[in-house]
């Protein structure tokens, strides 16, 4: 299963709203003085913008929404390369995760600058993206509205899949909601809300996410941003899952100036295998300077790893429940500095067919003996009760798999820098709950929005 593919089509759908993922003009997207939730998150904690994706579409919007959309920068960004491994080390899950992130807050911003062009008197505006038309966009707006709540507080709404002919009242519930609040001595908070179904029901698939909130806080210190993700309840293998990322504004950009924590609600695993029906818990702590340089931390509780070594000759070294804290210090281009996993918990659960001898490194299809000596295991291992049968310890096994980089895991290397970031680690403090209530989903997604006092 792919897991960024239960994401896209959530983030493309939005995307195609504001005609604002396509080529950028720097110098026409508004100034410096207006709004902005930004992070200026580096390229090594999203991956990069992804500059050649094309211009989507701007039809759900009237045209000087529209127009004004074109001109900012892309919502799109690189993440990860390998999209079917997004648990190899908390690196990949960082970048995966926080590139979600930075889509949200560059779609937020391109709404909330252009609304500065259009009517606030709260009125349902319908837009050129007519139902009855040959080219309808089932994904894209229908009605609008933009409202002045406050003299400090603006609310947009869209609306999708509406007739002309019976357009959505106040009391209807808009699929794509954002309230935002500036106040006079410049703190801004905000909540953003999408609700997935709503904006295309007819081509979500039920590994999707269903909602999302974004809650985003800044003041002359501190930039927040918070966002809940639930996922349909036919998916497989997780029930929501939480980004958190924070920017201090007053630190010194050469040490810790971003703190990006995740967690994932999983309730199955990830790679279903035979024998293993825990549930896992999946948690990172990420820290980077203004610059981009690094280090994640990533702890992974009851997670299934199936090993196999040659699948076409049914070599399997058999399926494994593990538990594993993963180091992972990153430079500012993207490239590791120091990789360092540590099982601490590993049973087999079996699946074993490796043979006991008779093997080869080429073609690598190695028998038990060979991987016995290649990572200076006892010289017994794999008989008695050292991981020969279901439920023995392997811990030494899956930590010598990782030192060595044994059948396509990645290899430990490097060495700790000793500095600023391992200090960073050494505190981590991860989240505690997917929802923001702290317990479910009961009114997470509810379209209000009422600043702070």
């Amino acid at each position: 299963m792919n897991a960024k593919q239960t994401l896209i089509p959530l983030l493309i759908g939005t995307c195609s709203l504001i005609a604002g993922c396509g080529d950028s003009d720097p110098g026409s997207a508004g100034t410096q003085d207006n709004l902005s939730i930004d992070l200026s998150l580096p390229d090594s904690l999203t991956g990069g913008q992804v500059t050649s994706s094309p211009r989507l579409a701007g039809r759900g919007l009237p045209d000087e929404l529209a127009a004004r959309g074109g001109t900012g920068e892309p919502c799109s960004y690189q993440g990860v390369e390998q999209e079917d491994d997004l648990f190899r080390n908390g690196y990949q899950t960082t970048r995966f995760m926080v590139s979600i992130m930075a889509s949200w807050t560059c779609i937020a911003d391109l709404l909330i600058d252009v609304a500065d062009v259009v009517v606030h008197d709260g009125s349902i505006v319908e837009t050129d993206n007519d139902t009855q038309s040959a080219s309808y966009e089932s994904d894209e707006p229908t009605h609008y509205s933009v409202t002045d709540d406050s003299e400090t507080q603006t609310t947009i709404r869209m609306y999708y899949g509406y007739d002309r002919a019976n357009p959505p009242t106040e009391n209807d519930k808009a699929e794509f909601y954002i309230s935002w609040n500036e106040s006079e001595n410049g703190p801004v908070e905000g909540r953003l809300i999408v609700d997935a179904i709503g904006i295309d029901a007819s081509g979500h698939d039920p590994e999707d996410p269903i909602s999302m909130r974004m809650d985003f806080n800044f003041n002359d210190n501190l930039k927040t941003a918070d966002m809940f993700l639930r996922f349909d309840e036919n998916n497989a293998w997780a029930d929501g899952m939480r980004i958190d990322i924070s920017k201090d504004l007053n630190a010194n950009s050469f040490t810790h100036v971003y703190t990006a924590r995740g967690m994932i609600n999983m309730k199955g695993q990830f790679f279903e295998v035979d024998g293993i029906t825990e549930i896992p818990d999946v948690q990172f702590y990420t820290v980077a300077d203004g610059l981009g340089n690094g280090a994640a931390i990533e702890e992974i509780q009851d997670m299934s790893l199936p090993i196999v070594p040659n699948l076409f000759r049914n070599n399997h070294l058999g399926n494994y429940l593990f538990t594993k804290r993963d180091l992972y210090f990153f430079e500012d281009d993207m490239d590791w500095d120091y990789i360092h996993k540590t099982v601490t918990a590993a049973t087999y659960r079996g699946g074993r067919t490796t043979a006991a001898s008779g093997g080869s490194w080429i073609p690598f299809d190695p028998s038990l003996d060979m991987i016995v000596s290649a990572l200076s295991l006892d010289a017994d291992y794999f008989s008695g009760n050292q991981c020969a049968v279901v439920d023995d310890d392997c811990t030494d096994l899956l930590n010598a798999i990782f030192i060595d980089g044994f059948a396509g895991q990645e290899q430990n290397q490097g060495s700790d820098p000793m500095d600023w970031r391992s200090e960073a680690l050494q505190s981590a403090v991860y989240l505690d709950s997917v929802y923001p209530n702290g317990e479910n989903w009961e009114g997470a997604f509810e379209q209000s929005f009422t600043p702070s006092p």
